[in-house]
């Protein structure tokens, strides 16, 4: 069973010539931190072009804990690149924070 197999990923793309590929490069991005990630959680990206901006926007919704990340540049790759470090990095704080209420606990 695969970790992919936990969570529904959509993505969808305004005026983004190849849309696959950056799906692609999601889903490989997301296995590698699958670990953060709670059974059944629900990931939304949009990824936007306007002349020389590249905006790409994520939600991670998962049991009591909304993530949202924003990031504009001018290469789309990047932008999502940053993104998915922003949601990683507040998914991180997340897990240590109930972590360390589960052991204050007992």
């Amino acid at each position: 069973l695969t970790r992919e197999s936990y969570y529904e990923f959509n993505c969808n793309g305004t005026k983004v010539r190849d849309n696959r590929c950056y799906k692609k490069n999601l889903k490989k991005r997301i296995a590698k931190t699958g670990d953060r990630l709670f059974d059944n959680a629900n990931i939304h990206f949009s990824l936007y072009v306007d002349k020389n901006r590249h905006m790409a926007e994520a939600t991670v919704k998962q049991k009591g804990l909304t993530t949202r990340a924003k990031d504009e540049t001018r290469d789309l790759y990047l932008t999502v690149d940053n993104v998915l470090g922003k949601v990683e990095k507040q998914l991180g704080k997340h897990k240590s924070r109930t972590k360390n209420l589960l052991t204050n606990k007992t």
